[in-house]
């Protein structure tokens, strides 16, 4: 997997994090999906993707960063 798409992933989890935020501070619910559920996926895939980051930057130590 590229980093740039593993960093489009951390971004969507950002975003899931973020309307999950919004969730929680308006009490609102989707589905049976509440803020608290959204917060936790959006956190844990953000995880999940630094540690495939973090590991695939380690891993190759060229300069080219975006386009692996």
């Amino acid at each position: 997997m590229k980093n740039k798409h593993l960093l489009i992933l951390f971004f969507i989890a950002m975003i899931i994090v973020i309307i999950g935020a919004l969730f929680k501070i308006t009490h609102c619910e989707f589905a049976g999906i509440t803020g608290n559920t959204m917060l936790s996926i959006g956190l844990a895939s953000e995880a999940l993707v630094i540690v495939l980051l973090i590991l695939k930057i380690t891993k190759d130590n060229k300069s080219d960063f975006l386009n692996k």
